[in-house]
């Protein structure tokens, strides 16, 4: 593999190299991303404009409006636009970004992930991204985890935390015949989830405007950036906040009338722990794979250490990444 200080110097001309000085640190860190991004992007298709940016990829038959550059983002951008093809406007870098980061390596795929980069290149993409399965250094550990959470043709995944929906979409693409209830709590995000369902003729994906909890009521979403929502207060503050009604993960299952459910996938920005309250009897009783998001704090401690406890009494075999992907899949018997 080629270091990251070769791959950009393949990547930047010559008077950028000279002139990066302190940036030749983020550029290396993001290298990944910078490459992801690279790779994909001839065959993309750009359109509409800084405020409704729209991404097609005909190979895929894949159509996505995104969000414009929030601040972060176009930083980001500043920093990293000396490595990244003149190609890409940077009107539409941060939709660019979230097809590599959520198309390509989905929430709903712990199996996949960008695993030719170093960790310390990865910057840029997310936390999922930094635990790939291919790096669980126990290859009977690795093993186990990649069969389970190969996608089966008829898995029923439930998405909490769904985003705009490019996560919930590629799996019913992988799962030729399965269907993914796709719950997302902010009202900006929720617009452009429906969106992008209708226009890519996702019929096997059902839309939820509802934050996920452990009961059903009316809570505050405390909103930043549309991917920095949470009903933690400790994670966002909830000065700027909008009134969200909540539902449990087994009441999307009555709700429902689900036979069964193959995959949870909790993205909840903190509240992964009411996450899975609200999930007893569907842990007990259909005993679906899970993937979190243990990287946020709770009172001082990592969701990587508050949810092993809480699936363990669900019978469930815990498996945390080094940098705080929660995996876990059902004993043989609870």
């Amino acid at each position: 593999m080629k270091s990251a200080r070769a791959i950009l110097s393949g990547l930047v001309p010559e008077p950028w190299r000279m002139a990066l000085g302190g940036r030749r640190r983020i550029l290396e860190s993001h290298a990944g991303l910078v490459a992801s991004i690279s790779e994909a992007l001839p065959r993309l298709r750009l359109s509409g404009d800084a405020s409704a940016p729209v991404l097609a990829s005909p190979k895929e038959n894949l159509e996505v409006h995104g969000f414009g550059n929030d601040d972060a983002s176009r930083r980001l951008h500043a920093w990293l636009e000396p490595a990244l093809p003149a190609s890409l406007p940077a009107s539409h870098f941060r939709v660019v970004r979230d097809y590599v980061t959520r198309w390509i390596y989905p929430h709903t795929r712990p199996d996949l992930g960008p695993r030719e980069w170093p960790v310390a290149q990865r910057q840029g993409f997310h936390g999922q991204h930094k635990d790939a399965i291919a790096e669980y250094p126990d290859p009977v550990v690795r093993d186990r985890l990649m069969a389970a959470y190969r996608p089966g043709p008829d898995d029923i995944v439930i998405d909490c935390g769904c985003f705009i929906g490019l996560g919930a979409i590629r799996m019913t693409r992988d799962a030729l015949r399965g269907r993914v209830y796709a719950v997302e709590a902010s009202s900006a995000c929720h617009a452009l989830l429906v969106r992008n369902v209708t226009v890519n003729g996702a019929d096997r994906v059902t839309p939820m405007h509802n934050a996920i909890w452990n009961e059903a009521t009316v809570l505050d979403l405390g909103t930043t950036t549309a991917q920095g929502n949470s009903l933690i207060e400790e994670v966002v503050d909830r000065r700027h906040h909008e009134r969200v009604a909540t539902v449990t993960i087994d009441g999307i299952v009555e709700r429902f009338a689900l036979p069964r459910v193959d995959m949870i996938s909790l993205t909840l920005n903190g509240a992964e722990i009411e996450g899975l309250q609200g999930a007893a009897r569907t842990l007990r009783e259909m005993r679906p794979r899970i993937r979190a998001a243990g990287w946020y704090m709770r009172e001082g401690r990592r969701l990587a250490e508050l949810l092993p406890p809480i699936l363990d009494t669900h019978g469930y075999d815990t498996f945390v990444g080094p940098r705080g992907g929660v995996l876990a899949l059902p004993r043989s018997s609870p």
